[in-house]
C-alpha cells in the first residue's frame, strides 16, 4: 500500500525535511503519524500526493512508483486515494450535496451513479439532513464530515488525513477519529497525520512519531514495532 525506502528530501534552500526515512503501511491498517511542527509531517504528505519528489530513495503508493512516475500519471495516482485537510477546502457556494458530488463529476461519473452514491455517503457520515445546506451554515465538525464524505465518495483504497482535527473542538475531534476508525474497519487504509498525541493515545492504533525528519518510534498497541 505505502512504502518509503531510504527516502531523503532536501529543499532548494538546504532544509533537510526527511532523512533516510523508512516505513511501510499494509492494506487495511490505521496509522497515526505524530510530530511537532517542523518534524517533517507536511513534507511526508506532499511526497505521498506527489506534490514533491524525494531527493533520494524510493516511494511506492498503491503500486505507483512516486519517485519516477511521469507527471501525467499523477491524477491516476490521486484517484486511488481520498484526502482530508485541516482547513476543509470546501467550495463555499456549493451545497453539501454538490461538494461531494463534485468529486465524482471531475472523474467523469454519470448522473445516475452520482444520485445513488452521494446520498449513501452522506448517510454514512450522518449528514443526510444537511445535504442542501452550504458550508458556511455548518459547524466546523460538520464541515470536516463533508470533507470526509468527499474523500470517500469515489471509494478510495487509502484515506490520507492531514491534521483533520486541527480546527474543531476536542469532542468533535474524538467523533471524527471514531468515524475514520469505522471506515477503516470496512477495509479502507487510513493514514492520519496529527500533532495531538493525547487524541491518538485514545485509540489502539499504530503510532509513528517523527522528530527532525526521522522516525523515532513506531508503536502499536503499546508495543514497540
Amino acid at each position: 500500500m505505502i512504502e518509503f525506502r531510504d527516502v531523503t528530501k532536501v529543499y532548494p534552500n538546504g532544509t533537510c525535511a526527511l532523512r533516510d526515512f523508512n516505513f511501510s503501511v499494509r492494506d487495511g491498517e490505521f496509522v497515526f503519524i505524530e510530530g511537532v511542527s517542523g518534524a517533517g509531517k507536511s513534507t511526508l504528505i506532499k511526497l505521498l500526493l506527489c506534490e514533491e519528489r524525494p531527493t533520494s530513495g524510493e516511494i511506492f503508493v498503491n503500486n505507483f512508483d512516486l519517485a519516477h512516475m511521469p507527471r501525467r500519471q499523477i491524477p491516476k495516482l490521486r484517484r486511488t486515494m481520498g484526502v482530508v485537510f485541516q482547513d476543509f477546502r470546501l467550495v463555499q457556494n456549493m451545497t453539501v450535496y454538490d461538494n461531494v458530488a463534485f468529486a465524482m463529476r471531475i472523474i467523469g461519473a454519470q448522473g445516475r451513479a452520482i444520485r445513488r452514491r452521494v446520498p449513501y455517503i452522506l448517510n454514512l457520515v450522518a449528514l443526510t439532513d444537511k445535504a442542501r445546506r452550504y458550508p458556511y451554515e455548518l459547524s466546523g465538525g460538520e464541515q470536516q464530515r463533508v470533507a470526509l464524505a468527499r474523500a470517500l465518495v469515489n471509494n478510495p483504497s487509502l484515506i490520507i488525513a492531514d491534521e483533520p482535527t486541527g480546527n474543531i473542538d476536542p469532542q468533535m475531534s474524538l467523533e471524527i477519529v471514531e468515524l475514520f476508525s469505522a471506515i477503516n474497519e470496512q477495509g479502507t487504509t487510513v493514514l492520519m497525520v496529527t500533532h495531538e498525541t493525547a487524541l491518538a493515545a485514545q485509540f489502539h492504533k499504530r503510532v509513528i512519531t517523527i522528530e527532525s525528519g526521522s522516525i523515532v518510534s513506531d508503536v502499536k498497541g503499546g508495543d514497540e514495532a
